[in-house]
């Protein structure tokens, strides 16, 4: 999983607002991190993993101080060292050391995470391009249903439901990347290349 993401994709995948992920991560992460985080380049899996879990962890009522995030972040290293801190990652568990220890299940909110990872960066199956099927434009695949109608939709406030509704030839993957897609902010003047479709 080496690609990475523009922060404002990023956001999009984990619900986030892009401008505090940008924040959150030159005021407290900035110093451990082995890439800096310019501007709107360059988010990882483990970013965004951190991220995730960092938000799991406060809607738990989890208060963390900056040390301790970092802490998480290093935990989330290729190179698993021992640590002198209390936060490590042990068997798909982030485990915190101490008085009153607490874990946390990191399986769910990494397999959610992988697949929209993936599903962002690599959507060959879900949609396609045909010159004779809509003037071009990115279809879901198997259909004459147009990529941009529905994350349009989604934008414009639809609700998923009724979008399953309406297009119930889409599968949940589908509904899944036009939504990821909806989150991510339209630069002005210019198509985005979210939605540009490159043959693996």
């Amino acid at each position: 999983m080496a690609a990475r993401l523009t922060t404002a994709a990023g956001a999009a995948l984990i619900g986030a607002d892009a401008k505090e992920l940008h924040q959150e991560f030159r005021r407290v992460l900035a110093q451990v991190a082995q890439q800096p985080l310019r501007g709107g380049e360059a988010m990882g899996f483990r970013e965004l993993l951190y991220f995730r879990v960092v938000g799991c962890l406060g809607e738990q009522g989890v208060r963390l101080t900056p040390e301790q995030k970092r802490e998480i972040f290093m935990a989330f290293g290729r190179r698993r060292r021992p640590t002198q801190g209390s936060w490590l990652r042990r068997e798909g568990q982030l485990v915190m050391r101490g008085a009153v220890p607490l874990s946390m299940d990191l399986s769910m909110v990494s397999r959610e995470l992988r697949y929209r990872y993936r599903l962002l960066q690599r959507p060959q199956g879900v949609v396609e391009h045909n010159p004779a099927i809509c003037s071009g434009q990115l279809v879901f695949s198997g259909t004459r249903i147009p990529l941009a109608v529905v994350v349009e939709q989604l934008r414009a406030g639809v609700a998923r439901t009724e979008l399953e509704e309406d297009f119930s030839q889409l599968s949940r993957t589908a509904l899944d990347y036009a939504e990821i897609l909806a989150r991510i902010p339209k630069p002005p003047g210019r198509p985005r290349k979210a939605l540009r479709f490159q043959r693996g």
